[in-house]
């Protein structure tokens, strides 16, 4: 029997890529947007148009999931919930605002609504490997089960989009637990707990939007294009078929009381293969200037996995498959031959 999948966060890299899979396996699915326009952007999108859902598909317009019982109409009759919509450290987000209390706000508010849906079994949220690592990556491996204790007091407000990201994620684990621990609700919660995620991207449908509106893509063309970041980033990737894989894998998995209940997606790679991956499989592409060699820095980070590779019954995608997958969208949004 087909399940009903409210997804949020589905204009988005992570979101979308769901949206696609669970249509795929044929699942009905609701998905959240904030307007009418954001909606077109998921159901006129040609990798949605070839799956032709029809009634399978349809939106949930909600102009502010931060509010009390934003969520409670839109769960009636669903069984399953994936949380991917929380907010992105964007440079032009106010932190406290945008970032750290809607983070918050919003698993909150899913979580208090689903208490109120029996029709829901399963509530998966995805978080980051910045909830399990903290600020500053500590020596030793981490998992998705590892806890950063929370400061106090948690700060009110922050200066900085990345802080007000990673203690956004430290403190929705934390509350999320508890929640379960208190409620002891009639649905499991899970995390799906990924480092950066890379791979094909539907959304982006230009070559612009390759090096503008392409997620956390965007680091990976700073790197085959030229560029320079000007700060390192965590050196756990996750490419985006095993993150759409896992979630579905975990939202339907038969609960274990001594199996875990939160999954890590971070394989460890270095930023400074991204233009030799791009150089080996398209030698064509790189003589004729399409791509460039950048610099993306890493910054080291330990992380076990081995959960998910369980769950999934196979090895985790390679960073070089990920980083090809990119190029070549690219070189199709440029009406380039990828040989």
């Amino acid at each position: 029997m087909a399940a009903t999948i409210l997804i949020t966060g589905s204009t988005g890299l992570i979101g979308f890529r769901i949206l696609l899979a669970a249509l795929a396996a044929g699942h009905n699915v609701r998905y959240t947007v904030r307007s009418e326009d954001k909606a077109k952007v998921v159901s006129s999108n040609p990798a949605v148009q070839r799956l032709a859902p029809g009634e399978r598909l349809s939106p949930v317009i909600i102009p502010d999931f931060t509010v009390e019982g934003a969520f409670d109409s839109a769960l009636q009759g669903v069984t399953h919930i994936i949380h991917a919509g929380s907010p992105v450290p964007l440079p032009n987000y106010e932190p406290t605002t945008e970032i750290f209390q809607p983070t918050i706000k919003i698993s909150s508010g899913l979580l208090s609504s689903a208490l109120k849906t029996p029709s829901v079994k399963r509530l998966i949220i995805t978080s980051s490997i910045v909830a399990n690592l903290g600020a500053v990556p500590p020596p030793t491996a981490v998992s998705a089960k590892t806890r950063v204790p929370l400061p106090d007091p948690v700060p009110a407000t922050f200066d900085n989009v990345f802080d007000a990201y990673v203690l956004g994620k430290i403190v929705e684990l934390h509350n999320s637990d508890e929640f379960v621990k208190t409620h002891s609700p009639h649905f499991t919660v899970s995390h799906v707990v990924p480092g950066y995620v890379f791979g094909h991207n539907e959304l982006a449908l230009d070559a612009t939007m390759m090096q503008t509106q392409n997620s956390s893509n965007n680091f990976l063309m700073v790197g085959m294009v030229g560029g320079e970041l000007p700060f390192p980033i965590h050196g756990g990737f996750a490419h985006i078929d095993d993150v759409a894989d896992a979630h579905l894998r975990v939202a339907f998995l038969d609960p274990q009381s001594d199996g875990p209940k939160d999954f890590g997606i971070a394989t460890k790679v270095d930023y400074g293969t991204i233009f030799d991956h791009v150089a080996k499989a398209f030698p064509k592409a790189v003589a004729e200037g399409v791509f460039k060699r950048g610099t993306v820095p890493t910054l080291p980070v330990e992380y076990d996995s081995s959960d998910v590779e369980k769950l999934l019954g196979e090895k985790l995608r390679t960073f070089e498959s990920a980083v090809v997958d990119v190029a070549a969208q690219y070189l199709e949004t440029l009406g380039k031959e990828k040989a």
